[in-house]
């Protein structure tokens, strides 16, 4: 693929990951259930093509990038801790953490015994 093909299909995929952000960002529970998703969602999804191809990797980094958001987790764990809520914020930091990490390390262990 030429560069300005892949810088297309970037911004087409980026753009689909935070539209796709903005629709899970509305489900907010005891924590915001959305962005937790859509982070793990994210990493899992990179994980899976973190060895293809570099047209893929960086098509699928944008998808991921626009999907997933530190930004909302930091603020969102901020305002936990601001409102006193303190259980809420130390378990949305931590799952925002470790559900992500675990996804990328699944994605890809998936990815290289699908590839076997």
């Amino acid at each position: 693929m030429g560069s300005l093909t892949v810088a297309l299909w970037v911004t087409l995929a980026g753009g689909l990951g935070a539209v796709l952000r903005f629709i899970l960002a509305q489900w907010i529970g005891q924590l915001p259930w959305g962005i937790l998703f859509a982070n793990t969602a994210a990493s899992f999804l990179l994980g899976l093509f973190i060895n293809g191809d570099l047209a893929t990797t960086v098509i699928v980094s944008a998808l991921a990038g626009g999907l997933s958001t530190f930004s909302s987790f930091a603020g969102q764990t901020a305002a936990f801790w601001s409102l006193h809520h303190r259980a809420q914020a130390i378990l949305n930091f931590v799952a925002n953490l470790v559900l992500p990490s675990t996804g990328v390390i699944v994605g890809a262990a998936l990815a290289t015994t699908l590839l076997k």
